[in-house]
């Protein structure tokens, strides 16, 4: 006698639905809360990325002595 057998596709259970809402509601949250409560942040950012753009550019420029071939 044959059995049939059942799909074994996982199915999410009903509280895991909405999850991905959630974490990118709270993420989104966070990240606004942080730039209210420190509005130099941004600055503060953009002044890092600057500083080390300038020493990697520095770091391109210079030249390196060759061995003597």
């Amino acid at each position: 006698m044959r059995t049939l057998r059942r799909s074994h596709h996982p199915r999410p259970a009903r509280g895991q639905r909405g999850n991905a809402i959630v974490e990118y509601t709270l993420i989104t949250g966070l990240a606004v809360l942080v730039l209210v409560s420190n509005p130099n942040v941004v600055a503060e950012t953009l002044n890092a990325i600057k500083s080390m753009y300038e020493a990697f550019a520095y770091s391109l420029s210079t030249t390196f002595p060759l061995p003597n071939l």
